[in-house]
């Protein structure tokens, strides 16, 4: 179940929908895609779309990617899928720096190692063969020319 701060007190309406969402069946599993998004007027960028498997090509379209393929996909752990349970609207993180994206994986990695035994190592070691492939963060800032 979804943790709320405690002393937080809701509405009425809060309540009601809570416990409209809390009373629907969860999903039994999901699906987590990784996406590059080259350098364009923005920085270059990863996607992580949480529950990859409703995000058709059309609704990645805002961010120019309803034509591009995922270089890496895994399975939600339990966690993940109680907590976008809550999640009304379709869910997607954004990374500019592979040091903040591999610091939320190795989180979710720890999971699907508890759930699976060697599935979130594995996943890490992938995600991490990719970092020389796709450059983010300080590695993509133009450097200056040193002068003579």
């Amino acid at each position: 179940m979804i943790k709320i701060k405690e002393g937080y007190v809701m509405t009425a309406s809060e309540k009601a929908e809570y416990d409209r969402m809390n009373a629907l069946p969860r999903k039994t599993s999901g699906r987590v895609d990784y996406y590059y998004k080259p350098q364009t007027k923005y920085p270059p960028r990863i996607y992580v779309f949480m529950h990859a498997e409703l995000w058709r090509d059309r609704n990645r379209r805002p961010m120019g990617l309803h034509t591009a393929f995922p270089f890496l996909s895994r399975t939600m752990n339990r966690e993940e899928i109680e907590y976008h349970h809550f999640n009304r609207r379709l869910c997607y993180h954004q990374y500019e720096d592979w040091d903040k994206l591999l610091y939320a994986e190795q989180r979710e990695a720890d999971e699907l190692d508890k759930e699976n035994p060697g599935t979130g190592a594995a996943f890490l070691n992938k995600l991490l063969s990719f970092r020389q492939h796709y450059s983010l963060g300080s590695a993509t800032l133009p450097r200056p020319i040193p002068k003579p």
